[in-house]
């Protein structure tokens, strides 16, 4: 394993733990989230990435710079906070769950990105022989499936036909986080 990535799996370990410590849920996604659902590193990444509920961006961000971490003002502050950590950049993006569970709703640039129920549930992946929470397959899956079809999308990049690819298998097979 290489000093970047030991370095992100730490500070995915100290996001998480500063997290608990306050009552507030955080779920990785992107190539780290992927990475948990498969249970194994599968490849460099260039950065972290967690979900939090909106009702806790506020708190999430005074926390985690309580703990160290430097926030940046690089995104709009409706949707997501970078930050750094022992030189390692991650995020956190933030989300509106509906009371009823039926959907989850983002803000700005990306407020046409619907993800499905059951999206940020309860079953932890695996980093590393730790226990994570992350992002659900089927939520991974939509946001990639999604992605070149939004306002503000992309065409697909190679890892995103590969990532569509894994999490259709994952999905097949009814792996965790559904």
């Amino acid at each position: 394993m290489d000093q970047s990535t030991e370095g992100q799996l730490r500070v995915i370990r100290k996001v998480i733990a500063v997290m608990q410590s306050v009552g507030i849920p955080v779920w990785l996604f992107g190539g780290w989230g992927l990475d948990a659902r498969i249970g194994r590193i599968t490849r460099e990444h260039g950065d972290v990435e967690f979900w939090v509920e909106r009702i806790h961006a506020d708190r999430s961000k005074a926390v985690l710079v309580e703990a160290g971490a430097t926030a940046l003002t690089t995104q709009p502050p409706a949707e997501a906070c970078e930050f750094t950590w022992d030189d390692v950049l991650f995020s956190t993006a933030y989300f509106d769950r509906q009371p009823d569970g039926s959907s989850v709703q983002l803000l700005g640039r990306w407020s046409d990105w619907l993800f499905p129920p059951g999206s940020f549930g309860d079953e932890p992946g695996t980093l590393d022989g730790m226990p994570v929470p992350v992002m659900s397959v089927s939520g991974m899956l939509a946001m990639k499936e999604q992605f070149p079809h939004l306002r503000n999308g992309r065409p697909w990049r190679q890892k995103d036909v590969d990532d569509i690819e894994i999490l259709r298998g994952l999905a097949a097979e009814g792996r965790a986080g559904k």
